[in-house]
């Protein structure tokens, strides 16, 4: 069975703020989270706009340390995308690619090539009513043919609607659980935090497939 799982690359430094779960380099963002589920995601898409460079904290509680990240640019990066599961092959998302950016998916079910960063390296192959994308097609030479050993997976076109409407059913999913998790350190920063990770993730506005 393929699945399409909206990932996110954990943040480094423990967080101070709220309690979050331990996780692994990528974890998944649960369609029905637990509290410290949400608490790892929140502070995964926060702890960038709230530490230096060195990750010294610049934040001195959970509130100014959401209100950091409300201050930001919608553009701030998350970064992340789509882990592809098929049996025994895992596909993660290479870095420099982040979450926010799972939409571009959608171009492929048109037949475009999209990039999905580098180390693991990942490459999208279109043939004829398959994408075949393989774990680690950009790390060979100039000029090398994948052979069918090569770790891959196949996704028929027809499924990547569906898969795609499940990837935003999880992040929605998170959206729900979200705001009581805000609202147990300020009511009022529920619906602005929500909002503006609706917009940075590209959550709620239709697919159009």
């Amino acid at each position: 069975m393929i699945t399409l799982t909206p990932v996110l690359e954990r943040w480094s430094a423990d967080c101070p703020f709220w309690p979050a779960e331990q996780t692994d380099f990528y974890f998944a963002v649960p369609r029905m989270p637990t509290l410290q589920q949400v608490g790892a995601v929140v502070w995964t898409l926060i702890g960038r706009s709230v530490t230096a460079d060195d990750l010294s904290i610049t934040a001195t509680d959970a509130v100014e340390a959401i209100e950091k990240y409300l201050a930001c640019d919608d553009g701030d990066f998350a970064p992340g995308g789509l882990q592809m599961v098929d049996d025994n092959v895992v596909v993660d998302p290479g870095c420099c690619v982040g979450l926010d950016e799972w939409r571009d998916w959608l171009r492929v079910i048109g037949g475009e090539v999209i990039d999905l960063g580098h180390d693991p390296d990942p490459l999208i192959e279109h043939r004829g009513p398959v994408v075949r994308v393989w774990k680690d097609g950009g790390q060979l030479p100039a000029g090398s043919v994948l052979g069918p050993d090569e770790p891959h997976i196949d996704i028929p076109r027809h499924i990547l609607p569906n898969l795609l409407n499940a990837v935003q059913q999880d992040l929605a999913g998170f959206l729900t659980a979200l705001r009581p998790w805000v609202q147990g350190i300020r009511s009022d920063l529920a619906d602005p935090l929500a909002a503006a990770m609706d917009r940075r993730l590209q959550i709620s506005e239709p697919l159009g497939i």
